[in-house]
């Protein structure tokens, strides 16, 4: 990262044009099949799902006759997790590794990471390296990580910072 472009509080100078994060979009092969990991296995709440015939997506995409059907899901603090999947303009999957860049991946807090490690193991999924406590870094000391992988290869990156246990 080029220093010199940072200002003393971390900022860079001149106004800030990002404000926050929106939501994560995930392109799926299946949207059922991704809602079943997604809402029936890590438990997050469906605010909306498309019909089945799925909406024009080509002006926003730049894709001539993309077409999806697409589910919003709730991700905790106005977040959300958006699952998308091409019913017209499909593309042939690409395979993500978390070294490539362009990589993305997403981060879901998790309350018990143990517990939804085992629930997901029992249904086929496991992590892509084991738990890792972080330390010497401020903005994550003492979370507990680990990345897998959901039913199209996509990273999901489980985090459970210190302070949040399953009550």
């Amino acid at each position: 990262m080029d220093q010199r472009a940072i200002g003393q509080d971390g900022a860079g100078s001149g106004p800030r044009w990002v404000t926050g994060i929106d939501h994560a979009g995930i392109t799926v092969a299946s949207l059922d099949r991704s809602l079943a990991f997604y809402r029936d296995l890590l438990g997050l709440r469906v605010i909306e799902i498309s019909g089945p015939e799925g909406e024009d997506a080509g002006g926003v995409t730049g894709i001539r006759g993309a077409r999806i059907r697409a589910a919003d899901l709730d991700a905790g603090d106005g977040r959300i997790i958006e699952l998308l999947e091409y019913v017209q303009a499909a593309a042939d999957p690409v395979a993500q590794q978390p070294n490539a860049p362009g990589c993305p991946h997403v981060a879901l807090r998790v309350p018990d990471l143990t517990g939804l490690l085992r629930r997901l193991a029992a249904a086929g999924y496991e992590p892509a390296g084991q738990p890792v406590t972080i330390t010497g870094a401020l903005a994550w000391e003492g979370a507990v990580v680990v990345y897998l992988r959901d039913p199209d290869g996509a990273l999901i990156e489980l985090i459970q910072r210190p302070g949040d246990s399953a009550a």
